[in-house]
């Protein structure tokens, strides 16, 4: 229950966050590229470790490997619905209305996400799924304060991918796909690694050395060390 209500928090807090931030473009990005850095960090050095060192994992085989594969297809699949909301940036044109097929790609990104989360060996799942959420639900108001006059739609999509990630946890607690996990969490691995380094690619414009960036970056891999780290020592 605790694992739904922290996944909440993180689509409100991207709302409060959009009004704060979202003015300022050169903020947002920043934010951006922190999130993408630690999403990158808690995969390498959490997620995929659990996967590759799973007791069920054979490793004389590649088999758990085809479905991080598997998950990177799926995202670019996902993206091409969603129009790339997960990696920070929607494009519509001033006087477009809202496209749901926008919010349904983005809706079923976020349940796929929130499935793993039922049976990670820690909450590290959870938190970067809390991290990402952020500017996603930044991005994702921004567009739907731009482009949808009603307040009540507003509040509806919001209402909606706030429980996406907490549905996709039910699913994978109380549902046949809980004997799935190992499976699912390597799926979800390779959408994390094609989010994040999609993130990082895109900020990095003009391929020119940004020391805020750069920084920003660090900041993400050191406090995802920094839990991991702390998990690992708890154990």
């Amino acid at each position: 229950m605790i694992e739904s209500l922290i996944l909440i928090c993180s689509v409100v807090l991207g709302v409060i966050c959009s009004k704060l931030f979202l003015k300022n473009k050169h903020n947002s990005k920043l934010l951006l590229t922190f999130s993408g850095a630690f999403f990158l960090a808690m995969t390498v050095l959490e997620i995929l470790p659990q996967v590759y060192g799973h007791p069920s994992t054979d490793h004389t085989n590649h088999t758990i490997g085809l479905f991080v594969l598997f998950g990177v297809v799926i995202q670019y699949i996902l993206e091409t619905i969603s129009k790339g909301v997960e990696h920070g940036h929607i494009h519509l044109h001033k006087n477009e209305s809202f496209p749901i097929g926008i919010f349904g790609g983005l809706f079923l990104h976020s349940i796929i996400e929130g499935i793993p989360v039922a049976n990670a060996e820690s909450h590290n799942f959870m938190w970067a799924i809390f991290v990402h959420n952020i500017p996603v639900s930044m991005i994702l108001f921004s567009a739907l304060s731009q482009h949808t006059a009603s307040n009540t739609k507003r509040f509806i999509f919001m209402l909606l991918f706030a429980l996406a990630a907490p549905m996709g946890y039910f699913l994978g607690k109380h549902t046949l796909i809980s004997n799935y996990s190992l499976e699912m969490s390597a799926i979800v691995s390779g959408i994390f690694l094609h989010i994040s380094t999609v993130i990082l690619f895109e900020t990095n414009e003009g391929h020119h050395f940004n020391i805020k960036k750069f920084i920003s970056i660090l900041i993400g891999f050191v406090l995802a060390y920094f839990i991991v780290s702390m998990h690992t020592h708890a154990h």
